[in-house]
């Protein structure tokens, strides 16, 4: 249910009920429909109240009543469709949403029915069908009757957007409109939408078993999906009500009549996927996109300099153009997003986010309108036969969801008419079966029941997240969908098969929690595991919980002691917790096997300078920097044992090398630290200078750091009683 000013007690009501509190819960229901002054409701309210007494006596004295836990969930969902009614009429009357907006124009509207509007539909569409097939030049109705029956659809979708609850009657109509050969299939997705929103505000269980219906009636794979889809994200919106016995025997059904459990868990991965979009999001703006933009000026110039370019294939096959992409990263930039899409991951979500500010997209409905180029959008912005001949390119397209093509379309034909020419010259016959052989190649069948389902959940995301108004809507995807999280999808969910799916992919996308989880589920279901071991503590490292990590590495080397990667991460964790003596213990087991590993020789060696063994850190840091002659990354540590060790010229020699390789601040520091033990007071208030000036001058900073390192001055012999008046003539050096 979305905000309204009666917020806290709506969430106190639902806090008792899930506390098993009813007693507390039909109080505070009795107070908040008091301020209606509807005595049906207080009737109704008696009514239940009354019902869960008589429960309570019995169980009181007790009586044996196998049907008392349905019954306790049938009082419960009554309590909170009283309570859904209560808050929709609190709010029906001001509330300046979308959604009651739209609910007080359909009220205003007292001899139209949903029923009457769908047989008006009906009479049109039928009308409009005979009137295309008399109509011998090829022609169909002119823009002011296709006009006519659009609206009449967004008000269709509208009403049943904002109805609740569902009635009977209307039921039975809305079932009539999905059985019927002679209305069109865009129009029944278009009701299955309007059925998902109107669950993403109140609960109604008719709602969602019409979809449920829907997906087992026999249709279409593209309507079986989408109405499964609709499903499934309600049920996840509304998951705390999904307690009715006759739901689940619907489920049940659905399990033995359908190939539910395969559809349901194609579902449940894409909208795994969905969440990765923002990640993909972060990837185009903060990588590709600043990529490009550094290069516009070197293309700029190339085209420039070029003075005729008959055909723009040489400019894609210039070698000289590859090796730019190339340097400037953007290749691989190009091959990760287009792997990612292999994947199904969105890579154009923020391709077409700027492109939904036409009035086209300012109706709720037209974000869920399949793409049809007869739409009269797309017919005002073309033409007839333009409109065709690009409708059939863009339907092709497997990537872009029914939305995106529309914005496609609406951005197309904004463009300049000689800019549109040549754009539409390179879509000839020739590159239209470039197109089909590419999309071919890619083994992405686009009516296959996943693809169905790819597409629409990412036209659904795309309102949540782009629309105008998406404030007052009450965004499924605000947090992960997680159907695991639904007890009546448990048996669906939980097998083996779909749990290591589900966490591969959180795991390699970094979604550490999640997948921490569904392994705990895993490793519940299955015999010990040694990788799986490995994959729960490194979740946990990555969450920041050595000591839970370092107890999932140890069971995993007791099952396979022989394994270098669990004894790498044993040593860090060790590390991490302080315990340097078992970490080299770890990591020389490592360095057994692979003597001459880089990584392992630094980490030993940094253990070693942790436990105050400067000397037998050399050795290693030595070894690095012999077996990589060409790195730098042994240099730092290098000099600083040299330090702990009096060695002052070699250190200084060391930090010489280093401040003529990007220096940071540390690294005036340290020199510093070199120059004061050698005596060199006037050098070492020159380098602690120049490491406050690569702090931006950051006094308070330095002198943090040098108090830091005080002890490791005295052990190397400087006096005590010149530290503080070092800081002094520092500070006063920079007034």
């Amino acid at each position: 249910m979305p905000h309204t000013t009666s917020h806290d007690t709506v969430r106190k009501i639902n806090d008792y009920i899930g506390q098993h509190r009813l007693r507390d819960a039909f109080r505070e229901l009795r107070c908040y429909s008091a301020k209606l002054g509807d005595w049906r409701i207080t009737d109704e309210i008696d009514g239940i109240e009354q019902s869960y007494s008589m429960m309570l006596k019995y169980a009181t004295i007790g009586a044996d009543d196998p049907s008392r836990q349905t019954m306790y969930e049938s009082i419960v969902a009554r309590m909170l469709r009283v309570m859904d009614a209560v808050s929709r009429r609190m709010e029906q009357s001001s509330s300046p949403s979308l959604y009651y907006s739209t609910l007080r124009y359909e009220a205003m509207s007292k001899g139209c029915t949903l029923a009457s509007l769908l047989v008006d539909y009906r009479n049109m569409h039928d009308r409009m069908s005979l009137l295309n097939m008399i109509v011998d030049d090829g022609s169909t109705s002119d823009n002011a009757s296709d006009e006519e029956i659009e609206a009449l659809e967004r008000r269709i979708f509208n009403r049943l957007w904002v109805t609740y609850p569902i009635s009977a009657e209307s039921d039975e109509v809305i079932r009539d409109a999905f059985a019927s050969d002679s209305l069109p299939e865009y129009f029944k997705d278009m009701l299955i939408s309007s059925l998902l929103l109107g669950l993403t505000f109140f609960y109604d269980e008719r709602r969602l078993c019409l979809l449920l219906d829907v997906y087992a009636g026999g249709h279409s794979p593209r309507i079986q999906m989408r109405a499964l889809c609709a499903a499934l994200m309600a049920m996840y919106v509304n998951r705390d009500r999904l307690s009715s016995d006759n739901l689940r025997k619907r489920i049940e059904s659905l399990r033995d009549t359908t190939g539910w459990h395969d559809d349901v868990r194609l579902v449940f991965l894409q909208f795994i996927r969905s969440r990765d979009t923002e990640r993909i999001n972060k990837k185009m703006n903060d990588e590709l996109i600043p990529k490009m933009l550094k290069l516009r000026p070197d293309i700029t110039k190339r085209l420039n300099d070029m003075s005729d370019v008959s055909d723009m294939d040489e400019l894609t096959e210039n070698p000289e153009w590859q090796d730019l992409m190339d340097k400037s990263g953007i290749t691989d930039k190009i091959k990760e997003l287009t792997k990612m899409q292999e994947e199904g991951g969105d890579v154009f979500m923020s391709t077409f986010a700027n492109l939904k500010s036409f009035p086209f997209f300012s109706d709720v409905a037209n974000w869920f309108l399949p793409f049809r180029s007869d739409h009269t959008s797309i017919k005002k912005a073309f033409g007839k036969s333009d409109a065709h001949r690009l409708g059939e390119i863009v339907e092709s397209s497997q990537f872009l969801c029914d939305g995106d093509k529309y914005s496609f379309l609406l951005a197309l034909s904004s463009v300049p008419e000689a800019q549109r020419n040549l754009m539409l010259s390179q879509f000839d016959a020739q590159r239209f079966s470039e197109m089909e052989l590419r999309n071919s190649m890619l083994d992405s069948d686009s009516d296959s029941r996943d693809n169905i389902a790819g597409k629409y959940v990412q036209g659904i995301y795309r309102f949540f997240k782009l629309f105008r108004r998406r404030g007052e809507f009450n965004d499924p995807f605000a947090r992960p969908l997680n159907l695991l999280l639904i007890d009546l999808l448990a048996q669906d969910l939980t097998d083996n098969d779909t749990l290591s799916l589900v966490s591969e992919f959180y795991f390699t996308r970094g979604y550490y929690e999640d997948a921490y989880k569904v392994y705990e589920m895993l490793d519940e279901k299955s015999v010990p595991d040694a990788q799986l071991f490995q994959k729960l503590g490194y979740c946990l490292q990555q969450l920041g919980d050595i000591e839970g990590a370092l107890k999932y590495y140890e069971q995993s080397e007791l099952l396979n002691a022989d394994s270098l990667w669990t004894q790498r991460r044993l040593g860090l964790c060790y590390k991490l917790l302080g315990r340097y003596g078992e970490a080299i213990n770890r990591y020389k087991i490592v360095e057994a096997k692979r003597p001459n590993d880089l990584a392992v020789c630094m980490n030993i060696g940094h253990c070693y300078v942790e436990l105050n063994k400067p000397s037998e850190a050399l050795k290693y840091y030595y070894k690095v920097e012999f077996l990589d002659e060409k790195s730098t990354k042994a240099w730092r540590p290098i000099a600083w044992c040299l330090f702990r060790m009096r060695d002052f010229d070699h250190s200084a020699e060391y930090y010489g090398r280093i401040l003529n390789d990007r220096p940071t601040a540390m690294d005036y520091l340290n020199m510093g630290h070199v120059q004061l033990a050698l005596g060199n007071i006037k050098e070492a208030l020159n380098y602690y200078g120049l490491s406050v000036d690569a702090r931006n001058g950051d006094c308070e900073s330095f002198i943090e750091n040098f108090n830091a390192d005080q002890k490791y001055l005295l052990e190397v012999g400087i006096k005590k009683s010149i530290l503080p008046l070092i800081i002094d003539a520092l500070l006063y050096s920079r007034d």
